[in-house]
């Protein structure tokens, strides 16, 4: 969609449609799947955000656009709905992990796999999701509800992996040759599915799944877990392009303003909507402390709302280190000071190359236990994962939730 594209007034008129026809009969008419990350919130009631947004073009140019004609994807309309003065919020996926089991079940039966079954036990405290058989070949399947993004995570998903195909070849499936499967409703950027590939494990994920399901004819089953995005084809070309930027800059002094710039453009991209677009280099009153940009976060809802309650973070804090090397304790030091509890909040990213330096690590340590002051490391692999995840209408804040967990729990 172009600048300008839809106004208010068609918004309003697609709402009344949509309240008219009522949401199954509205989304069949366009063609659109029912919303699994944005609902537009009017006068208390809940639509399908990226619907309303594309059926909206028919009021100004005479047709509704459909799915695979946003130019940005799902974020791209919500975008638009926000700067029209519209409430929109996210919300987390609405199935559990044993009903995406259950349709994973479904879907090997239907693809011709035998002996099927779920929550096998291995052995003491360990259940396999799923095995099933192909020919000479035993599938052992984990499933996840939510793609495990953080190296902390995939490191025990191998691991794991590694040991129920340890013991399913030394008891009941001794004579069978052996895969392992990691199978998750989300998407695993190249990065992060490089050490289950390196360790012979395959990535069911959900483009994956999504090819799969079309095949089998169970294309509206799998709707109910997996983005609408996953059946249409390619992830959002502006997603793409900043992964593209990002891979190709060069770290060090040289590049340092145009990699702040690059990541200013990720954040916005990624995280707004739902928080507001940043405003560039904030100081202190002392204007010692600058940080590179800060996003607003009026968030009512999700993720967004919890570092609110929590840290205190009516505004994100981010900082861009386009360091050689890792960030130290000195880089860490450097951002807490711009925190407070009546500032800005007690919450900063910071977008750095690589993985910091154990300095940094206990100096966030120290921060959190002494301050309450939570600060994330974003490497490029983080960056890239949570492009991956948005384009294809994917939360990227599940990667910030989950190293803020492993973190945590570390500690």
């Amino acid at each position: 969609m172009r600048r300008g594209a839809i106004t208010r007034q068609s918004v309003l008129n697609t709402l009344a449609e949509y309240d008219e026809l009522g949401r199954e009969t509205f989304l069949a008419k366009y063609g659109y799947s029912k919303a699994r990350t944005y609902v537009l919130v009017h006068e208390g009631r809940e639509y399908d955000a990226k619907a309303i947004a594309g059926v909206a073009h028919k009021w100004d140019y005479g047709r509704a656009l459909r799915p695979s004609e946003f130019s940005g994807g799902k974020a791209h309309a919500v975008t638009w709905l926000e700067r029209l003065g519209f409430q929109v919020q996210g919300g987390a996926p609405d199935f559990s992990e044993l009903e995406f089991t259950h349709f994973l079940v479904q879907l090997l039966v239907k693809t011709g796999h035998r002996n099927v079954s779920k929550d096998v036990r291995l052995g003491p405290g360990a259940r396999a999701d799923i095995i099933a058989e192909s020919q000479d070949t035993v599938l052992i399947i984990e499933v996840k509800r939510v793609s495990p993004q953080t190296n902390l995570r995939i490191e025990d998903a191998v691991s794991q992996m590694k040991y129920y195909g340890a013991l399913a070849q030394a008891k009941q499936y001794g004579g069978h040759r052996q895969r392992l499967v990691l199978a998750a409703p989300g998407i695993l950027a190249n990065k992060g599915a490089e050490p289950l590939t390196k360790s012979g494990i395959e990535i069911w994920d959900g483009p994956w799944i999504a090819q799969r399901s079309v095949a089998a004819g169970l294309q509206d089953e799998a709707s109910k877990f997996l983005a609408p995005e996953y059946f249409e084809a390619a992830p959002q070309s502006e997603a793409l392009d900043l992964i593209n930027k990002l891979m190709k800059m060069p770290a060090g002094r040289a590049t340092w303003s145009a990699y702040q710039r690059l990541c200013r453009d990720i954040a916005e991209y990624l995280f707004c909507p739902p928080l507001k677009s940043p405003v560039w280099e904030s100081l202190d009153d002392a204007e010692m402390n600058r940080r590179d940009f800060i996003l607003p976060n009026y968030a009512d809802a999700g993720f967004w709302k919890f570092t609110r309650d929590k840290y205190f973070a009516d505004y994100i804090v981010a900082d861009a280190k386009n360091y050689t090397r890792g960030i130290e304790k000195q880089e860490i030091i450097q951002v807490a000071n711009y925190l407070s509890k009546h500032g800005p909040g007690l919450f900063a990213l910071i977008m750095t190359r690589i993985d910091p330096q154990e300095s940094a690590v206990h100096a966030i340590k120290s921060q959190w236990v002494q301050h309450d002051k939570m600060i994330v490391t974003l490497t490029d692999a983080d960056i890239v994962q949570m492009l991956t995840d948005r384009s294809f209408g994917n939360d990227p804040s599940e990667v910030i939730r989950q190293k803020i967990e492993d973190f945590r729990l570390g500690v």
